[in-house]
């Protein structure tokens, strides 16, 4: 992942959790760093739903399919930029959103890759 993407984030992340679900739309689909494999995100209602890629040939596997919805889109902006930038005092507040973000990789990905 590139280093140069830090983002200047709103105070509430609204804004930005709402041009995330604009892009997101009926569907796009992106692969996590860590696998090479690919999920589909979509937007469902109020949320962005995440599963298996459609289109691409190394599909995941996402045996119960998230709805991402953004109290957990926030709290994954809220530590992005430190993730990101920051050093080894950033370790514990990663892991805390970790442990209450389940989809925190999902989150990072569609953030890096769509703001």
């Amino acid at each position: 992942m590139l280093k140069d993407r830090k983002l200047d984030f709103t105070e509430t992340k609204e804004k930005e959790w709402e041009v995330l679900k604009s892009k997101v739309g009926n569907g796009v689909e992106l692969p996590l760093p860590d696998s090479e494999r690919w999920f589909l995100a979509k937007v469902e209602g109020k949320g962005i739903r995440i599963s298996g890629a459609e289109k691409n040939v190394r599909p995941l596997v996402v045996h119960n399919p998230p709805l991402i919805e953004f109290d957990e889109f926030r709290m994954v902006a809220e530590v992005y930029n430190d993730i990101m930038f920051g050093g080894i005092d950033t370790l514990s507040p990663k892991l805390d959103v970790q442990k209450k973000a389940v989809n925190m990789k999902y989150i990072f990905n569609l953030i890096y890759n769509l703001l």
